[in-house]
């Protein structure tokens, strides 16, 4: 749909949500679980020597408050994919230790 024939009002690309319900943790193959895992880990080791150097900079005698912020958000960002994929895992694990069986 192009923006010369959309309704008026409606701005952006045509969006359908998936269904209620669908399943977000749908099987996945091992080349998946090897990226999630690997990129896990960089954004992980990014995100402790981030804090690592906001420790380092609050501990210097006149501290760099904007770099300090700076990497503060360097750290938020880069830490919450590991933490996602953690809790991804751990309710995975869960879910599969509930299950009766059959």
């Amino acid at each position: 749909m192009s923006i010369a024939n959309a309704a008026p009002g409606s701005v952006g690309f045509a969006y359908t949500p998936p269904d209620h319900g669908a399943d977000a943790e749908a099987p996945m193959t091992r080349l998946g679980l090897v990226w999630r895992i690997l990129a896990s880990v960089v954004l992980a080791a990014v995100g402790v020597n981030a804090v690592v150097q906001i420790v380092r900079t609050m501990v210097q005698p006149d501290p760099a408050w904007v770099a300090a912020l700076g990497m503060a958000v360097v750290a938020l960002l880069t830490l919450a994919y590991p933490v996602v994929n953690l809790v991804r895992w751990v309710r995975a694990v869960r879910r599969r230790h509930q299950r009766p069986a059959a």
